[in-house]
């Protein structure tokens, strides 16, 4: 008897948990890394994703206050000079260079390797058929 309360108390605690539903770090720096590979195409690693805070205001939206770690897997250098000596529209290859050189401004002329902490961001989170996505 003792043994079917014990089951039945795990399964109702599981059954709270999976219904929270608020994304994991994991979740967090998957979507994270999703990001900075939509505007840097390959140039930044997202690691160490710790979530600080985290609010849902209703069940479709959901924000985090997190810190990471970016990685420069290029220099500023060779990522601009890629990224105009690939074929393409000039404009995409105009954009995306501007896009690194806002990076620049914001940490100097990094180098391939270069580790920077972001401390604290806000990331706002809607919930789609396919789970939690970035709202931008």
């Amino acid at each position: 008897m003792k043994l079917i309360h014990l089951l039945t108390a795990v399964i109702l605690t599981l059954s709270l948990a999976a219904c929270s539903d608020k994304p994991t770090e994991a979740k967090l720096e998957n979507i994270l890394q999703q990001q900075v590979d939509e505007r840097y195409n390959g140039l930044i690693s997202v690691d160490d994703v710790k979530k600080l805070n985290g609010w849902q205001d209703n069940d479709k939206h959901y924000a985090a206050e997190v810190s990471y770690t970016i990685t420069f897997k290029q220099s500023f250098k060779d990522y601009i000079d890629a990224q105009t000596t690939k074929p393409g529209n000039p404009l995409e290859k105009m954009a995306n260079g501007m896009s690194a050189g806002m990076l620049k401004l914001q940490y100097g002329d990094f180098k391939a390797g270069d580790h920077y902490q972001v401390a604290k961001e806000i990331i706002t989170l809607r919930k789609s058929e396919n789970g939690w996505i970035l709202d931008n």
